[in-house]
């Protein structure tokens, strides 16, 4: 039985939820001080504070106020009892909390309390939200899409600022794009708005006008996680509407519909194969050089050497027209950051860049620089199109040079790809020491500092981080035990009603269990609170008496 709090108290708690969409991808401050804001509503909506005011008018003033406060305590009880006896009956509410709870047990095993106590306020969200919205009382569809809408809307504004330091080139590496939170959230939150956009598109009763909007904001978020590299979110993408294609199939009894779609599927694939097929190849394939062509001299006189053993930048041989003690006099002459010799730091820098601008390591090629690839350079920028063409190509090319110095000489130190792999293969031996019930919730970060000095890793200290996968992060906390656990308790929702197996709510799990091969999702606020909130709004937030608001379209 819900606590009935009136239109009042409706439209604080609808504020509620709006404000936690705008932060989500712009505030982790903002975040905590609007989960606070709601575990005030969810303890004083239902008070009755005029009525409370008016009684006790014939004692003295202190035993007036002091009665009142009495009575306003046992109404804030009363609320308490009420909204958790809702909550304790609503098992896939209880489902869920009871992620958060494995964390707690996880208690009676560890050691350092320090970072488990933190690890258990980071991931608060997982408690209060499925507390919270279970507990009160749903919004109806106007409401809920106006949170979605605010939500939107805010991860449009975060890409608008993204664009104006892109347009700017006032970055150095396309994450500082996101000038709030991690672009990886962020990516994340427009894969979501995008199919959200989508549905509204096709399901919501729109003008053309908005409409309109929806499509120039679909192109607009693809465009953004194009240029902010965001591979996982193009795998993502693809793979949902891979998944929604084959659905479609299947539901279509059109025989038409079913081949069209199939074709466009195979074309579609062909193209995701192809394309990063095409971009390695021609990485790994130079132009084939003839060497008696090639110049031996510099225009001032100077000899060339060729070091084919430095590797390959852009489809281009970065020791070609190599000429050391001329490049590192015009450089001097033209840079503040001095470079003296060929083995310092910023060399290696120096002639790729100049590689990816196909100039040669000479005077001349220097001199062909501008200041801005001045600045890049010395800002550590090895590439000109890192920061003038962005993009999934530009992420392959920096993949592919992260790979040849990964297999060359086992170093992962910069690149966050084969980081990750040093980070699973010290998650795997965590998980083969500790592998039932894991190391605790407070040991992770001390098992994993301890297996790289065990094992005497490459990775320097500040790159050395934990699994980068939410899947082995849960294992490792907890074991295999607790990896079960948390599968269940993800996905019994979706599964436990039939209300829930509704296009939005898939397409969130699905992005959500995607992102965590490649992300601990969940162990950072904007994760988790992105996890969290959005887990519990789609599933208690909708109002059960209106098909529309339930997405009715079972997926």
């Amino acid at each position: 039985m819900k606590v009935e709090y009136g239109k009042t108290g409706t439209y604080f708690y609808w504020i509620g939820l709006i404000l936690i969409g705008v932060f989500i991808p712009t505030s982790k401050f903002g975040l905590s001080v609007t989960q606070f804001y709601l575990i005030a509503l969810w303890l004083l909506l239902g008070l009755d504070m005029r009525a409370v005011n008016k009684m006790f008018p014939e004692k003295p003033f202190v035993s007036r106020i002091l009665s009142r406060i009495v009575v306003s305590f046992k109404g804030i009880w009363n609320n308490i009892k009420t909204r958790f006896d809702d909550f304790i009956h609503n098992k896939v509410a209880v489902v869920m909390v009871s992620m958060y709870l494995m964390h707690f047990i996880g208690l009676i095993y560890t050691s350092d309390f320090h970072y488990a106590f933190k690890d258990l306020r980071i991931k608060l969200p997982l408690l209060v939200f499925p507390l919270i919205l279970s507990s009160m009382k749903p919004l109806n569809k106007k409401q809920f899409d106006t949170v979605i809408w605010f939500f939107v809307s805010s991860v449009f504004f975060v890409t608008v600022l993204g664009a104006i330091k892109f347009f700017r080139r006032d970055f150095v590496d396309v994450r500082e794009l996101s000038v709030f939170v991690s672009h990886i959230r962020v990516s994340l939150c427009m894969v979501f708005s995008i199919f959200v956009l989508a549905y509204y598109f096709i399901k919501r009763n729109y003008s053309v006008i908005v409409k309109a909007i929806i499509v120039l904001l679909i192109i607009w978020f693809l465009w953004q996680i194009t240029i902010w590299e965001s591979f996982i979110s193009v795998l993502i993408i693809a793979a949902l509407c891979a998944v929604l294609a084959l659905y479609f199939i299947f539901k279509s009894r059109n025989i038409f519909v079913k081949i069209s779609t199939v074709v466009v599927m195979i074309a579609g694939a062909s193209v995701m194969f192809y394309a990063p097929y095409k971009i390695i190849y021609e990485y790994n394939n130079p132009e084939e050089l003839v060497v008696e062509q090639l110049d031996t001299h510099t225009k001032l006189g100077n000899p060339y050497v060729f070091e084919y053993n430095m590797g390959i930048e852009d489809g281009r041989y970065i020791g070609l027209y190599l000429s050391k003690e001329e490049l590192l006099e015009a450089w001097n002459q033209r840079s503040e950051k001095k470079i003296g010799h060929e083995y310092q730091d910023g060399y290696y820098c120096l002639v790729r860049y100049m590689t990816s601008k196909d100039l040669r390591k000479d005077a001349e090629g220097v001199y062909m620089l501008t200041e801005e690839d001045i600045r890049n350079i010395e800002n550590g920028v090895a590439n000109y199109n890192y920061i003038e063409n962005p993009g999934i190509k530009t992420r392959i090319m920096r993949i592919m040079v992260a790979y040849n110095n990964y297999k060359r000489n086992g170093d992962a130190n910069g690149s966050s790809v084969f980081q990750r792999v040093e980070f699973i293969k010290a998650s795997f031996g965590i998980i083969k020491e500790n592998p039932v019930f894991g190391v605790g919730t407070g040991d992770i970060v001390n098992a994993f500092a301890q297996y790289y000095e065990d094992t005497n890793s490459k990775l320097r200290p500040e790159y050395r981080f934990r699994s980068h996968n939410q899947y082995l992060a849960i294992t490792v906390a907890f074991g295999v035990v607790g990896l079960m656990w948390y599968l269940f308790s993800m996905f019994y929702p979706f599964f436990a009603e039939k209300k829930n197996r509704n296009y939005i709510y898939f397409v969130f799990l699905f992005i959500m269990m995607l992102s965590m091969l490649t992300e601990d999702t969940i162990e950072t606020q904007i994760g988790v609170t992105l996890f969290a909130f959005f887990n519990s709004f789609l599933v208690f937030a909708n109002d059960e008496d209106n098909d529309e608001s339930l997405m009715a379209d079972d997926c």
